[in-house]
């Protein structure tokens, strides 16, 4: 049983009287559900949507949110139901027995027992937010970029819009960026076609009107003229074109995603760019080709050495890991510091002891890898794990009893996320994988056929 407990509620429109059910979560565990903690925190969980009119509102209802890994338990029973204290109670601890039923009882710890209670939601995400490590200094920042995308969300005038925005350049930043790519992608996840068309638009504007947005445009320029793969030699192209046209980001964001490619060779070929310029008495462009190679050969050093620091860091807490009692309490509060070079420093430490016949710590290491598996299988969407679970099932039986076991999840957009996978696993050579694929989205589009 998971801890996500939703159910559906009555709505009625308050802009077109619409009558419709939309469903609720009420409970949120952020160990088991990641994507719901993030809803919360976004403001878009328990959001209905008129579909009618498309008129969207956060609704009212009791939630309880849990955290074992912080024992944090939080309850949230809005203000404005007007509930008397016995059904407020009544409510939170049917919701707090079902967060106790879900857990061993190794797990029931005291903090169960202490839930701490909010009226209002602000405060709840708050007291989480808190949790986390975010200051008031760092929650008031994103309050206030949040405040300023929902205003110039508000304002239908672009003129309007622009002023707002000239006025506020210094506050529209990477994290501002962020922000709203975050909203873009929840739009697009609620099926929201108008925001989603309303929210790329703010963020053209934003590229063509703001500081920030001028060097996010140059260095998504840059990543699309560099594609996939690229050549030593292509490169070098580009970067020459880019420091003569006084395009500093574009060269530094090209150098930092091509920094393999920048070797000996490469400073070869500046070289000979620098001399022949000067042999073709071009002194302005070889003085500028002279700069750019100075500015490439820092840039270098600047990313090798905070490559060997990650790297190091990254060593470091493979081992702290390993010298831990509870291996999955660790990896879990350690999960945001693991990527690629976490990844490759396991590796290299597990090959090492199994050549050292340290057999012991060689488990450790692999318990660490696994641990980390599941966690990157938590976080994914329902539809990919489903679609991962399908894969590991015998075909054709087994599969077919998944799919008949799980009506709700085999849908036209099932069946979609299957093809776009399906596509690419053939383009990178897994062709065996894309057949096994393939022949369960047929499975899928039958049942999906039949249902409609």
């Amino acid at each position: 049983m998971s801890s996500a407990a939703y159910r559906t509620v009555p709505v009625t429109c308050p802009n077109c009287n619409n009558h419709f059910a939309s469903p609720v979560l009420t409970i949120v565990d952020a160990r088991e559900n990641p994507e719901a903690k993030t809803l919360l925190l976004s403001g878009q969980l328990n959001v209905a949507v008129c579909p009618q009119c498309g008129e969207a509102g956060r609704l009212s209802t009791p939630l309880v949110y849990h955290d074992p890994e912080k024992e944090l338990l939080l309850t949230f029973v809005p203000s404005e139901l007007g509930l008397p204290d016995v059904e407020q109670q009544r409510i939170i601890g049917d919701l707090t027995n079902q967060v106790m039923a879900h857990l061993s009882p190794e797990k029931r710890k005291g903090y169960l027992l202490r839930p701490q209670s909010f009226l209002r939601m602000e405060a709840l995400i708050e007291a989480i937010l808190q949790a986390d490590g975010v200051t008031p200094e760092m929650l008031e920042a994103q309050r206030a970029k949040a405040s300023l995308l929902d205003r110039l969300m508000r304002t239908p005038s672009q003129d309007a819009r622009r002023l707002i925005v000239e006025e506020n350049d210094s506050e529209i930043d990477y994290d501002f960026f962020r922000l709203l790519t975050l909203n873009i992608e929840l739009a697009e996840a609620s099926g929201s076609e108008a925001a989603v068309q309303q929210l790329l638009g703010l963020r053209q504007e934003l590229l063509d009107w703001t500081t920030a947005g001028h060097d996010v445009a140059v260095r998504e320029e840059a990543i699309r003229e560099l594609g996939t793969e690229i050549s030593r030699e292509a490169l070098l192209e580009k970067l020459v074109q880019a420091a003569l046209a006084g395009e500093q980001t574009k060269v530094e964001t090209m150098v930092t995603l091509a920094r393999p490619a920048i070797d000996y060779v490469f400073y070869q070929q500046l070289t000979n760019r620098i001399e022949a310029a000067s042999q073709a008495g071009q002194p302005n462009e070889a003085q500028t080709l002279m700069t750019l190679r100075e500015d490439i050969l820092n840039l270098t050093s600047e990313i090798d050495a905070d490559l060997q620091r990650a790297s190091e860091e990254a060593t470091q807490l493979v081992q702290w890991m390993l010298e831990s009692d509870d291996l999955e309490q660790v990896v879990r509060a350690n999960f945001e510091q693991i990527d690629d070079l976490f990844l490759n420093a396991l590796s290299m430490r597990l090959q090492a002891a199994e050549q050292d016949g340290q057999s012991t710590i060689a488990e450790k290491l692999q318990k660490i890898g696994d641990i980390i598996m599941e966690l990157i299988a938590e976080m994914q969407p329902p539809e990919i794990r489903f679609i991962n679970t399908l894969l590991g099932a015998q075909y054709p039986a087994a599969t077919q009893s998944l799919l008949e076991e799980n009506p709700l999840q085999v849908n036209a957009r099932l069946v979609e996320i299957m093809r776009m996978i399906e596509q690419d696993l053939t383009q990178n050579g897994r062709a065996e994988m894309a057949q096994r694929l393939s022949q369960v989205r047929a499975q899928a589009e039958i049942m999906v056929g039949a249902s409609t």
